[in-house]
């Protein structure tokens, strides 16, 4: 099939790599994107394959936490300009308040949300009427839940660079006592943090599908055999790059960013002994503004 060069640009702005090079690996994948980008890794020709695209998106992202719950969401325009509109600003505050009072279980129920103070219209009609006015595209374009279970948890958050980055945590406590200690609650904070610096994509390797984990092993593998070494050393060098996976990609596994010698499973450790009772992570979401 014919190549076309956006297709050519696509790759190379997904990969990094040279132009003659997509074009190959496009022509033997048949067009087909994905399978390009995983025979690319399979090379060893492409070091890294975007976990999310970013799109070019300005707005806000936004942080509400109570005792049981909290919640994050995004909202965006198409400048920074407009993002800095009063009747934007407005609308984002107020947003809050209607997903706060009513905790709607996803992102569809909260677009079909009605509220007073918003005409008794849904929120998603009031998006439409906010581009009228302002003439500029506007989009509620996510939100997530994490409840919690007062008893045993508590939710921790951090907003970065004014709504950048916004990462919600579940902790969990074995005992009262460890759930309302400081040690607990300069955990909580740390590893917010941590998730908005180091982007894990789980807490843990047991939390990542079997599906994701078989198709890492099937890279590993053929890039070992690439590496010209012995086939009796290839399961040691497929471990040791999903050693390094699991690194990169789960919270608990991560080199700790506050203290790099230390890994984030260490800064638990610590803060369970401080608090006479295991606490831990249960489960966290994090928004970049803009990112797919």
């Amino acid at each position: 099939m014919s190549i076309t060069a956006s297709q050519v640009n696509e790759l190379r702005n997904k990969t990094g790599l040279g132009m003659m090079t997509c074009k190959q690996a496009l022509t033997e994948a048949n067009g087909d994107m994905a399978l390009a980008i995983e025979n690319l890794r399979k090379q060893g020709q492409a070091t890294e394959a975007k976990r999310a695209d970013r799109a070019a998106k300005e707005g806000k992202v936004s942080i509400l936490t109570d005792t049981s719950c909290g919640i994050v969401y995004e909202v965006n325009s198409e400048t920074d300009f407009v993002a800095r509109n009063d009747d934007f600003v407005a609308f984002i505050d107020t947003l809050g308040k209607i997903l706060a009072a009513n905790k709607p279980a996803d992102h569809a129920a909260a677009l079909k949300l009605k509220d007073a103070s918003i005409g008794n219209i849904t929120v998603e009609e009031r998006v439409t009427e906010l581009i009228g006015k302002i003439g500029e595209k506007i989009a509620f374009r996510r939100y997530a839940i994490i409840n919690a279970s007062p008893s045993t948890e508590k939710i921790f958050s951090y907003v970065h660079g004014g709504g950048k980055i916004g990462v919600l945590v579940k902790m969990a406590a074995d005992s009262a006592e460890a759930l309302a200690s400081p040690a607990f609650a300069e955990l909580g904070k740390d590893l917010a943090m941590q998730i908005a610096a180091s982007t894990p994509i789980t807490v843990a390797p047991e939390d990542i599908s079997a599906d994701v984990i078989a198709k890492e092993k099937e890279i590993y593998t053929a890039q070992a055999k690439e590496s010209g070494k012995p086939e009796k050393v290839w399961p040691n060098i497929i471990e040791g790059k999903l050693k390094k996976y699991y690194e990169e990609v789960t919270l608990i596994h991560q080199k700790f960013i506050r203290d790099p010698e230390k890994t984030v499973t260490d800064r638990i450790n610590e803060a369970s002994k401080a608090a006479g009772a295991n606490v831990k992570p249960v489960s966290f979401i994090s928004f970049v503004l803009g990112a797919e």
